[in-house]
């Protein structure tokens, strides 16, 4: 069961957002924040992040993912709110 003031979002990071150790960037910011979930690469091109945890860092959290890092050019990112499930653990990113 999630706690009260938990959250859960679906952010989508367009651009040049692949091969740029975007994930890696994405994993580091969020286990600072003490937020679970994980990151990915789609096949369109595009990373996606699902994450639990405080509303206030996950918004720091979409913040940081809007530059990402030094080698990435982010053109576009959404986050879609949802409640929190409590179905994850830890941060991790997948394939």
């Amino acid at each position: 069961m999630a706690a009260k003031n938990e959250s859960r979002a679906k952010i989508r990071i367009r651009g040049t957002v692949q091969g740029v150790g975007f994930r890696y960037f994405v994993l580091q910011r969020a286990q600072e924040c003490r937020l679970k979930g994980y990151t990915m690469n789609l096949p369109t091109g595009e990373v996606e992040v699902v994450v639990e945890g405080d509303k206030v860092f996950i918004e720091d959290l979409y913040k940081a993912v809007q530059r990402g890092p030094s080698k990435a050019k982010v053109t576009e990112a959404t986050i879609q709110w949802e409640a929190a499930k409590g179905t994850f653990r830890t941060f991790e990113i997948k394939r």
